[in-house]
């Protein structure tokens, strides 16, 4: 059977895991208190075509179903606006900024990590290019493009979220060149999501392949084994991707850019809340695919059905103390991270510090899970600019 890395489970991880529940067995009964803390319950044997078959058929088509939903909402609103009355343009901006807001977390909660068709799509790109390129985006709004063909000639750059975040920020007015190209870039992205949701529908009712014995050397796998094998690897490498982007890319970098002038950092969103909230949503989503829920403690995640997380896996494979760990760093970041819907008073120096040293934290997550959260899962990690800038 193919084990969630690209080999077969060998009979060792086989016999880890029986004496990973021998120990969890211990620890509810108080022998081992530090490990009662890992899982009440043992977990069971998971494959990595159980793990797609969950991550595939229910987690992400129901995000993508929620951001086409999202997006189709956003670009009717825009629509509405634009053809509006100029005098109740500044109670429908509000709105307006709400409803971007509503649609951007449903892109976050999707596209964080991007796997599948998202990264062929290269819909990171597509349609959350950061940095907004002001410039760029007023050359777009004079060209003044008014069909899908027209907004094809415009560059990436000048589209997507964040050229409606900085449209939102310049106060849009109805009937202007600026609602034009604002509906065109809403309609692409609403565009998009659908087109996302079209192509993870098939892969909800996939059976992935399960094929493979220990004696079978991987270059001779079945077509099925290899495709399953790529698919788990993609997922753990861009779930990496996924938290470096938010630490570095998001985070540290346009801090560290500016350090020792004037300048205030370049974030990728207009208002500083509009960045605590992105950074609260992407952590949220990998919060969700790296630890077993409360429930979840008590009863094992059930393949197809539920979610099952990293630190299932590592207690599936009998790696009981690193999952423990791997836990515990994460319980870190959550301790420093801004509950949702808060954001730090903090401004200037103080504020960049305090973003500085949260960095620091999900950069311990980044090292452990590099060093021995991959290797334990049998799951080589490369660098890949598949999924965005």
């Amino acid at each position: 059977m193919t084990q969630v890395g690209t080999k077969p489970w060998p009979a060792k991880a086989a016999q880890s895991l029986g004496r990973a529940c021998a120990l969890l067995a211990l620890a509810a009964t108080g022998g081992l208190a530090p490990l009662a803390q890992a899982a009440d319950t043992p977990m069971p044997y998971y494959t990595a075509a159980q793990t797609l078959q969950s991550l595939y058929g229910q987690h992400l088509p129901a995000r993508a179903a929620a951001f086409s939903q999202a997006a189709s909402a956003q670009d009717q609103a825009l629509a509405s606006f634009c053809a509006g009355p100029a005098a109740a343009a500044k109670t429908a901006a509000a709105e307006l900024r709400s409803q971007w807001q509503r649609s951007h977390t449903a892109w976050l909660q999707l596209s964080t990590p991007s796997v599948g068709p998202l990264v062929e799509r290269r819909s990171l790109r597509q349609i959350d290019f950061t940095p907004i390129r002001t410039a760029l985006i007023t050359r777009a709004v004079k060209k003044g493009p008014q069909t899908a063909a027209d907004m094809e000639l415009v560059g990436t750059p000048a589209k997507g979220f964040g050229a409606l975040d900085w449209l939102l920020s310049q106060g849009l007015q109805p009937a202007s060149p600026e609602c034009a190209f604002a509906v065109q870039v809403a309609k692409a992205i609403s565009a998009e999501a659908q087109s996302l949701q079209a192509a993870l529908e098939p892969l909800r009712s996939k059976t992935w392949s399960v094929e493979g014995s220990e004696s079978e050397p991987e270059d001779v796998a079945s077509p099925g084994a290899k495709e399953t094998g790529a698919a788990i690897e993609e997922w753990i490498n861009q779930w990496l991707g996924g938290l470096e982007r938010l630490r570095w890319a998001q985070m540290e970098k346009p801090v560290k850019v500016v350090e020792g002038s004037n300048k205030a950092p370049a974030f990728a969103r207009i208002a500083m809340a509009d960045n605590w909230r992105e950074w609260q949503t992407q952590w949220q989503a990998l919060h969700a695919q790296a630890l077993l829920t409360p429930a979840q403690r008590q009863q094992p995640p059930v393949p197809g059905k539920d979610l099952i997380s990293i630190e299932a896996l590592l207690l599936s494979k009998g790696h009981i103390a690193l999952a423990q760990r791997w836990r515990e760093a994460i319980g870190v970041a959550d301790a420093a991270m801004p509950a949702p819907g808060k954001v730090p008073a903090k401004e200037g120096a103080q504020a960049n510090s305090e973003i500085l040293a949260l960095a620091t934290k999900l950069k311990g997550i980044t090292a452990l899970y590099q060093a021995e959260v991959a290797p334990a899962l049998d799951i080589p990690l490369g660098f890949s600019d598949s999924d965005g800038d």
